[in-house]
């Protein structure tokens, strides 16, 4: 997970907007160009940042933001943590100056070891991850460990990562949750959220549901909608109406799993009221953003007409994008559509060809749905095996169209 972002514009005229991270001192020094050229010196970075700020958007000087690189370059050298911290934002960003992102993490080592707790995690996640050059794991894991031990909760988290990914030593998700634990404790919910998903026991440690659930619940609380989306898929089995209210706050904060399990409980009406408009509306969302379940489900609820008007069109195009991305189900469904023909144009050849490749894959509905179009057009002799396979599969309508066929033992 990154916790990198794009610094906040100004309320107003105010010229101190947070950097990566939202670390930036939060001060007002200045509220136009003019005042921030005065503001701007080595004890006061921030009016300097403001410059660079201001002359992105096209509203100071280029004089004003070179002056502003200057400032916080001598302030940095002269030890003043904030000073470094904002020259390492400006440059990592590209604000008001080139984007040298070596030069930024150089800026943020220096924060850290001027005190400045969070540049520590700021550095490391550079030199860890490769974006200031060559990856540098022995300097980013003795940076996050200053920033560790200093209480700093993303410090911590930084180096659960490596020790979960074996970054310049072996994997060891035991020690990973360790550090995920102490970064949850010093306030990270990155931590939190990233401890909840070990606790589920899917990289070799024993599965813990208990503290899973009271981690991701830290970190929903904390702002990382991921976690909401756990935790909401987690308690959907014991608890239907919180976890719908968890899944509806991963949805709103852009988790398009959230909102496609969301739309399967507003469509089922399970431990929740039945919405099936609602459910159709995220799962259009969803499907747009190419999960290939929300678009087979929202083809079955269109064509199947049940909640929603039927809508054989919208719901041909639903199941064509699930079954381009190979969801055999959504084959099927798109096979029986264009079989029937319905409100668009009829294709047996291409429905036919669909469904037959479903079968293949192992969907007996498929079978089943081929055998009988063979069968109403008088060709038993293709329909037969298709109905046992799809009859053996579990479909009852195939069974008792076998006992129909002529000589046919279902």
């Amino acid at each position: 997970m990154t916790r990198w972002g794009l610094p906040f514009a100004l309320l107003a005229l105010a010229c101190a907007p947070a950097a990566p991270g939202g670390t930036a001192d939060k001060v007002t020094l200045c509220r136009s160009e003019a005042d921030c050229l005065a503001a701007c010196d080595t004890e006061r970075p921030a009016a300097c940042y403001a410059l660079l700020f201001l002359y992105s958007r096209g509203e100071a000087a280029p004089d004003s933001a070179k002056k502003g690189h200057a400032q916080l370059e001598a302030g940095c050298e002269a030890k003043n943590a904030t000073g470094c911290h904002l020259l390492g934002a400006a440059l990592l960003e590209g604000l008001g100056i080139e984007r040298r992102r070596s030069a930024a993490a150089a800026a943020f080592v220096r924060a850290c070891e001027l005190g400045r707790d969070a540049d520590c995690a700021l550095a490391g996640e550079l030199l860890r991850n490769g974006r200031a050059g060559p990856p540098d794991f022995t300097r980013a894991r003795a940076l996050l460990g200053r920033g560790c031990q200093r209480g700093n909760g993303a410090s911590c988290t930084e180096l659960g990562n490596m020790a979960r990914h074996g970054e310049g030593e072996a994997k060891n998700a035991a020690r990973a949750a360790q550090l995920y634990q102490q970064g949850c404790d010093h306030g990270d919910p990155v931590g939190c959220g990233l401890l909840g998903t070990l606790l589920g026991g899917d990289e070799g440690l024993p599965a813990d549901p208990t503290r899973a659930a009271s981690a991701f619940e830290k970190a929903c609380e904390g702002g990382v909608a991921i976690a909401c989306t756990s935790l909401g898929v987690m308690l959907a089995r014991t608890d239907t109406q919180k976890g719908a209210t968890l899944l509806e706050r991963g949805c709103s904060g852009g988790q398009p799993a959230a909102c496609a399990y969301l739309a399967t409980l507003l469509y089922e009406g399970s431990g929740v009221a039945r919405n099936v408009p609602r459910a159709v509306e995220l799962l259009e969302q969803t499907c747009d953003k190419n999960l290939l379940e929300s678009c087979t489900l929202l083809g079955t609820i269109l064509a199947s007409g049940k909640g929603v008007p039927r809508d054989e069109v919208r719901a041909a195009r639903a199941y064509d994008r699930g079954c381009s991305g190979g969801d055999q189900l959504a084959c099927s469904g798109l096979g029986a559509l264009l079989l029937i023909g319905g409100g668009l144009p009829k294709d047996e050849a291409r429905g036919a060809a669909l469904l037959s490749r479903a079968c293949e894959s192992g969907r007996a509905d498929a079978c089943g749905v081929l055998g009988a179009h063979h069968h109403a057009s008088g060709q038993d002799a293709r329909a037969k095996p298709l109905l046992e396979r799809a009859c053996s599969g579990g479909q009852s309508s195939s069974c008792e169209l076998l006992k129909n066929l002529s000589g046919a033992t279902p």
